[in-house]
């Protein structure tokens, strides 16, 4: 019977998926449904976080006054028939 790499008196319940060790139910943590280690999880909080990268503030701002002036110029027309068929 397999034992726990943290815990050499207890019996192992499951395998670490990042580092294939033998865990006990003490050490298993369940993070999205897949068994981590303690020492994993510590190492997957000290990982920096990506972020999604949004626009930037200038390219945003660049859109709004885009659609501004579109949504303008479609009313100008609208205002004046030339929209029409």
């Amino acid at each position: 019977m397999p034992i726990c790499r943290y815990h050499p008196d207890q019996p192992g319940v499951g395998l670490c998926m990042r580092c294939r060790s033998v865990i006990c139910a003490a050490c298993c943590t369940q993070l999205d449904g897949i068994n981590h280690c303690h020492a994993c999880l510590k190492a997957l909080a000290a990982r920096p976080v990506r972020r999604a990268r949004g626009l930037s503030p200038l390219v945003s701002v660049g859109l709004l006054l885009a659609g501004a002036w579109a949504a303008l110029f479609g009313l100008l027309l609208l205002i004046q028939g030339g929209a029409a068929p």
